[in-house]
């Protein structure tokens, strides 16, 4: 399994947070998501720092939300699977890597919004989703093998094109 994922996994048991503690992700969904084109990953010097899914709406997870997306039925995409290099963990790898996702989103007019979610426990993720322009939505039920009843915070963030046709965040 790729090791920046299993670092990932560490550090949010260490933190006491249930969040991919089971199977999940395991190598067939990690394995999918590169065969797929979805994989994004942050590279310096030779060296994989971070990595997410990027993933075109839409996304089932997103279907139910107790609250209201920013872009209702419009194009979005969805990040999952985010994971950043414990060797360099606290350098702003996660905003660095949300920066090229939105730059490399902004490019296709089409879509209009970028949607996440993470563990209500998850405070750290949630710290750097904010930070990087997203907007609490609601809550959405995680249908992962390894949770039960388990409502995660959903965000949204609008891309350059949504902003300049004038959608109201």
């Amino acid at each position: 399994m790729n090791p920046i994922i299993q670092d990932g996994k560490r550090h949010l048991a260490a933190q006491h947070i249930d969040q991919w503690q089971g199977l999940y992700p395991d190598t067939k969904v990690l394995v999918d998501d590169i065969q797929n084109g979805h994989t994004m990953i942050l590279v310096e010097d030779y060296e994989v720092l971070g990595a997410a899914a990027v993933i075109p709406g839409p996304d089932d997870s997103y279907q139910k939300i107790d609250g209201q997306w920013l872009t209702d039925n419009d194009s979005y995409v969805a990040i999952h699977r985010v994971a950043v290099s414990a060797n360099h963990r606290g350098h702003g790898l996660a905003g660095k890597l949300f920066n090229a996702i939105f730059e490399e989103v902004d490019t296709f007019d089409s879509i209009k919004g970028i949607r996440i979610d993470t563990h209500p426990d998850n405070l750290g993720m949630q710290h750097i989703i904010e930070k990087s322009g997203f907007i609490k939505t609601g809550t959405i039920e995680v249908n992962a093998d390894d949770l039960t009843d388990v409502h995660d915070f959903a965000y949204e963030r609008l891309t350059k094109t949504a902003v300049l046709a004038g959608h109201n965040a």
